[in-house]
């Protein structure tokens, strides 16, 4: 299947990821969203991992701030933005793929 003229509807996709992928085959950009969704859940760990380890009062919102806030934010940062990569990803290919856990 070509998915040349493939569009996502979603106002938040990714021109430039929806050009890279015109004209892939369907099994190539499946595996492109598999190691998205691989990706994305590293990211997610990594966020959380560093939301666990802030400060109470940082996690509640009561302060804000300081290296370690900072190193949190840009984790989330990078998520949500390789999430918008992802949700373009799975737009173009249409459906879900099955990833196993890592």
């Amino acid at each position: 299947m070509n998915l040349s003229d493939a569009t996502v509807s979603d106002s938040s996709e990714l021109r430039p990821v929806i050009g890279l992928t015109r004209g892939l085959d369907t099994a190539d950009i499946e595996t492109l969203t598999i190691s998205a969704i691989r990706l994305h859940r590293l990211l997610v760990d990594k966020a959380d991992q560093l939301f666990q380890a802030l400060p109470a009062d940082h996690k509640t919102g009561k302060a804000v701030g300081g290296a370690q806030h900072l190193e949190y934010v840009e984790a989330m940062i990078a998520m949500h933005a390789q999430m918008n990569a992802l949700n373009t990803l799975v737009g173009v290919l249409g459906y879900i793929p099955n990833v196993s856990v890592n």
